[in-house]
């Protein structure tokens, strides 16, 4: 994937799924040699806003390091290849971030993950036009060895706000960045499983969009409105109740599902955008537990993949996934491009 001359590989993290730093979590260290590696995979920084926010998850002095071994804000059942989360962007800011030079000292091409979760859309703005003046200072005076561009979070489902309401917002956010970041920083929009495919024409085709990433966690209880062919989720059989867990722990907090069942709802949303006439470059992540699973996103019309939760569910098939995306990627640019015609999808 070449995005404004910048070649960020087929296989770009989800974001977060090595830290803020690029470093990992403590559990990929003795799964290393098993398979948890992420080498040949783009880093992806988890997502910051402006300010710090304590979130869900505690974290030590170092501001990126849990307090918890094993956060409360994090459910996984491995059996049901299902997580869920309520984090809720947890992290020490964009400032504590940029000082801490770990980004400076990248030799790869990455993407620095932002999000604004202020209560009002000015708010957001406000604090996303902030974002984008601190990260152009960064550029202009800090060192970085590695070229990078931004990712834009319009997804958390744990910040209190609906992530449905934030798509109004996404064409003032970019026309926003067109005058506020360095043309030569690619801007990429991250969404969740419920955002309409017809949505994404009208913002894909804006010349500040490089990028589409999805997907982000879905919203506990929520079945995408948008989906025709995949069925809805059966919450009861994977959690035991229709209502949360995540509720006992936060109150308030239902918490985002990542694993397995979102990779049919993946799969049909790549499907139909494309039969609706997007053409931008697309990452695609949810439920991609194998090779195999990377293949079928590249076949639904991905441009490349975004592997997170398989480092909880599926440790062992981290290495194996990167190399088949790799493998795979080569194998489909000697191929014609994307036909979206051999899809039978009424729209």
């Amino acid at each position: 994937m070449i995005l404004r001359g910048i070649n960020f590989g087929p296989v770009l993290q989800a974001s977060g799924a090595t830290n803020f730093h690029g470093k990992g979590w403590w559990y990929h260290k003795p799964l290393h040699f098993f398979g948890l590696n992420f080498r040949g995979s783009t880093i992806v920084t988890k997502t910051t806003t402006f300010l710090a926010r304590p979130g869900n998850m505690p974290l030590k002095p170092d501001g990126v390091t849990p307090k918890e071994w094993l956060p409360r804000c994090i459910i996984v059942n491995r059996r049901k290849k299902v997580a869920l989360n309520a984090v809720s962007l947890s992290g020490p800011g964009l400032n504590f971030l940029i000082n801490a030079l770990w980004w400076q000292n990248f030799t790869e091409p990455f993407l620095i993950s932002v999000m604004s979760l202020q209560k009002t859309a000015e708010g957001r703005l406000a604090e996303l036009q902030a974002i984008f003046h601190r990260l152009s200072s960064a550029k202009q005076y800090e060192q970085f060895r590695a070229d990078w561009g931004v990712q834009l979070n319009f997804s958390c489902p744990n910040g209190g706000i609906d992530p449905k309401a934030l798509i109004d917002e996404v064409i003032p956010t970019l026309e926003m960045a067109e005058k506020s970041l360095s043309p030569s920083v690619p801007l990429m929009l991250k969404f969740g499983p419920d955002v309409h495919p017809e949505s994404i024409v009208r913002i894909a085709n804006h010349p500040r969009c490089d990028a589409i990433c999805v997907f982000n966690t879905l919203p506990y209880g929520k079945h995408p409105t948008w989906a025709k062919v995949t069925a809805p989720i059966d919450w009861k059989s994977l959690f035991g109740s229709d209502s949360s867990p995540m509720e006992k722990r936060f109150p308030g907090f239902a918490g985002g599902l990542s694993g397995a069942p979102l990779k049919p709802f993946l799969l049909e949303w790549l499907t139909l955008v494309r039969v609706l006439g997007v053409t931008k470059q697309i990452v695609a992540g949810g439920g991609l537990l194998s090779a195999n699973d990377a293949k079928q996103a590249f076949d639904a019309g991905a441009n490349a993949v975004s592997p997170g939760s398989i480092a909880m569910l599926a440790p062992t098939q981290v290495r194996p996934m990167i190399l088949g995306a790799h493998r795979y990627a080569r194998q489909r640019n000697q191929k014609p491009a994307f036909d979206p015609s051999v899809f039978e999808y009424n729209v």
